[in-house]
């Protein structure tokens, strides 16, 4: 399909191609925030006292779907994020499965500054969670207890990538225009 055909310059095709693989890589970055660490931690491992029993009780209880079990595992059991995240990961899954599996009819329509909302919500969830998990795995080490680190603004490799695709998108909008 050329990009006369969808009405398109070449720059703007090649800017909207650029923009849903920033959100496909988005996406599977927020995947590996959620799903990994939860299969991480309860891998391999046998729990006899205490509040964590088993990924299939703790975690898979909740729902069949391993991405939906853990944000609810998140929310409900570890209280790592509240229901306004997980309403904005929903959504940037949902935007990420639009562009994945509809794309050729979503370059046409594709309006990258009206998502800018969407992944600022995105952002602020994704920025929660990593901090959570950094401090889940590192801050609770007694040779970083009082070291005067500020535990607040810590995150994870994977929310220093997605921030800088996000950076990259507003370039793009930008761009778009």
């Amino acid at each position: 399909m050329s990009s006369e055909v969808l009405g398109l310059s070449e720059t703007d095709l090649t800017k909207s191609l650029a923009y849903a693989g920033f959100v496909l890589l988005a996406y599977e970055l927020v995947k590996s925030l959620i799903v990994e660490p939860i299969k991480l931690f309860y891998r391999d491992t046998t729990f006899r006292a205490g509040p964590f029993k088993s990924y299939e009780v703790d975690v898979k209880a909740r729902h069949k779907n391993d991405f939906e079990a853990c944000l609810l595992y998140l929310r409900d059991f570890m209280q790592a994020i509240d229901n306004d995240d997980v309403i904005a990961i929903q959504a940037l899954r949902t935007h990420r499965n639009d562009l994945a599996h509809d794309l050729p009819n979503q370059l046409k329509r594709l309006d990258v500054d009206s998502y800018a909302p969407l992944l600022e919500r995105a952002d602020k969830a994704l920025f929660k969670l990593s901090n959570y998990r950094t401090y889940i795995e590192i801050g609770h080490d007694p040779k970083f207890q009082d070291k005067g680190i500020d535990w607040s603004t810590i995150y994870s490799t994977e929310y220093m990538i997605f921030r800088e695709v996000i950076e990259k998108v507003k370039i793009l909008g930008s761009a778009l225009r």
